[in-house]
């Protein structure tokens, strides 16, 4: 008898407890699927009422908690999020969504070590799926790129394409990378393009690339090409002709007739990589340092011409010109994400120039560089 009495106590109080949360018999399973459905919409504050009544009514429930959180963060209320996803945490605290939410909110709230950790742990995971790690790695690019570690943020990005080439998100920041922080437009423009190829729906995220990023980007090119002197009076038979006298020249040995013909060319059309080229390679045994600088006046005119840029870097080595060999290795990496040439080049760069950022830069590059080596059979 005292037990029974024990016991109907007890049920009374639960009964109690589940009235005052609003719960009555009810499990929250309803308010839970109406709370997705309107996230889904993005009616925040209704989803936000919904999953606070279902969690009431199950207070340990990993995958309300989460989603909660993930309310909480885009109507900005970082505390009540992070609160949330600790919560989850404690729960479930291997889980990889929990985690990657851990690092996102504590990117929104600048705590950029914890988010940076994070995502590192999660992106070096080996155990891990490819896509999964490639996502960290993209979120370690916007954490990196946030801090104004360029270098970091692009071999994170690069590191998350190479394990997942269907990761959009990677493609997209790495276009903002090179586009605002490395000033490298025509790189910029490939990353965006092909980030428009890989999304399938037509998010408005989408459409502003399409209709006004790569525009953008185009028009800008272009307009720099048409600003060199002398485009407006582009002769290109002449160029040509000059060009082909040029080459028969060098062939013969003719170097000082040779660099006059290469002249000539560039002079009649400014935007000929062949003729800079030409001329820069006239120059080399010569004069050095003229032999740099039109190799340089090559790299503009072509910034797909890998082997050029790192004859260039080289050079630029050479004659001591550490910071720009830094810069010129680092455009033929964008240019080819996979060259061993152009990465040791801008290894071997960052080094010499010195500096702590830059040395991290150089050791954050070799571990790239020996993730895509090849194994030997």
């Amino acid at each position: 008898m005292t037990n029974f009495s024990r016991l109907s106590v007890s049920n009374c109080v639960c009964a109690v407890l589940l009235v005052l949360a609003g719960c009555g018999p009810k499990d929250g399973k309803k308010e839970y699927e109406q709370g997705k459905e309107a996230y889904e919409l993005r009616d925040l504050p209704k989803a936000a009422k919904l999953f606070e009544e279902s969690l009431a009514c199950a207070p340990e429930n990993v995958d309300r908690l989460m989603y909660l959180a993930r309310v909480k963060l885009d109507l900005g209320e970082l505390p009540a999020a992070k609160d949330l996803v600790g919560r989850a945490a404690l729960l479930a605290e291997d889980d990889v969504d929990v985690r990657m939410l851990s690092a996102q909110i504590a990117w929104h709230m600048k705590d950029y070590a914890a988010a940076a950790a994070i995502f590192t742990a999660l992106a070096e995971d080996n155990q891990l799926e490819p896509g999964i790690r490639s996502q960290a790695y993209a979120g370690l690019g916007v954490v990196e790129t946030t801090c104004d570690n360029y270098h970091l943020a692009r071999i994170a990005y690069l590191r998350a394409i190479r394990l997942d080439r269907w990761n959009a998100a990677a493609w997209y920041h790495l276009g903002f990378l090179y586009r605002d922080s490395f000033a490298y437009l025509e790189a910029a423009l490939e990353q965006f393009e092909i980030y428009v190829r890989l999304e399938e729906e037509a998010s408005p995220r989408v459409q502003k690339i399409q209709k006004t990023t790569i525009p953008e980007l185009k028009e800008q090119i272009a307009h720099a090409a048409t600003e060199r002197p002398g485009v407006a009076k582009r002769n290109s038979a002449a160029s040509s002709a000059a060009l082909a006298k040029a080459e028969g020249e060098m062939k013969k040995g003719l170097f000082k007739a040779a660099r006059q013909s290469y002249q000539t060319a560039l002079d009649a059309d400014p935007l000929s990589y062949p003729a800079a080229l030409g001329l820069a390679r006239a120059w080399e045994k010569a004069d050095s340092s003229k032999a740099f600088d039109y190799y340089r006046t090559a790299c503009t005119l072509n910034p797909s011409a890998v082997k050029t840029f790192i004859t260039t870097g080289a050079l630029a080595v050479k004659l001591g010109y550490q910071s720009q060999a830094v810069e010129i290795y680092s455009r033929a990496v964008a240019a080819s994400p996979m060259s061993y040439d152009a990465i040791d080049g801008l290894i071997r760069a960052l080094r010499k120039v010195g500096g702590d950022k830059n040395r991290a830069a150089a050791q954050a590059y070799q571990l790239y560089r020996e993730s895509i080596t090849k194994p030997r059979k």
